[in-house]
């Protein structure tokens, strides 16, 4: 677990050495005092800064037993929305940024608990949500039935319409979802580290 934590933690440096002051400011309620980095301005906002998790492997255990599931190993929970990579002027899967629920230290992993259910069809299907498609135009989901040797999985998503279209029943069926799924990335290792490159890159050719 520690490697784990410690890999991720490894490849987000980039994404917030390249965020700008404005990215981490909320109204004081929102921010823990534990969180705030500084002092409250005179209309009430607060830069925030980053803290380890204190969501346990033993939390993210009880979610895979909840719902028969297994995450990718590397899978280390992270509140963040990533901008998706450009190339010739389309992002991959058509999908401009991937958006993982915002935790609390309150809610725990109630968003990601509500995100599985909500598309709990898919589970049938072999894919787990645990993020959504830009403005949640449909969950972003690991394929498990296309696991790698090391335990990671591919990353696709679903448009929402696509999949009230097709009803529960057929969304249980991998056949039936297959002219629908969008891939995005080849596992979860390469999405973290990409999209975290990607802001590594973006923060180089600017200076």
């Amino acid at each position: 677990m520690i490697e784990k934590i410690s890999w991720t933690k490894e490849q987000l440096e980039p994404y917030f050495s390249r965020a700008v002051d404005i990215a981490f400011m909320h109204v004081q309620e929102k921010v823990p005092q534990e969180m705030r980095d500084g002092e409250v301005d005179e209309e009430g906002w607060v830069k925030w800064k980053p803290l380890d998790s204190t969501i346990g492997e033993d939390e993210i255990r009880a979610v895979e037993s909840e719902y028969s599931i297994q995450f990718p190993p590397l899978f280390n929970y992270v509140s963040l929305q990533f901008d998706n990579v450009e190339v010739d002027g389309e992002y991959i899967g058509d999908c401009r940024f991937i958006e993982l629920p915002s935790l609390s230290s309150e809610e725990r992993l109630q968003p990601l608990d509500f995100l599985i259910n909500a598309w709990e069809p898919l589970l049938s299907a072999g894919y787990v949500p645990f993020a959504e498609c830009e403005d949640s135009q449909g969950p972003v989901c690991f394929d498990t039935m296309r696991r790698q040797e090391d335990g990671d999985c591919p990353v696709v998503w679903f448009l929402h319409d696509h999949l009230h279209e097709l009803g529960e029943e057929a969304s249980r069926n991998r056949d039936h979802l297959a002219p629908y799924v969008r891939p995005i990335f080849g596992s979860f290792k390469e999405m973290i580290t990409v999209l975290c490159s990607r802001e590594a890159a973006a923060k180089d050719t600017e200076e």
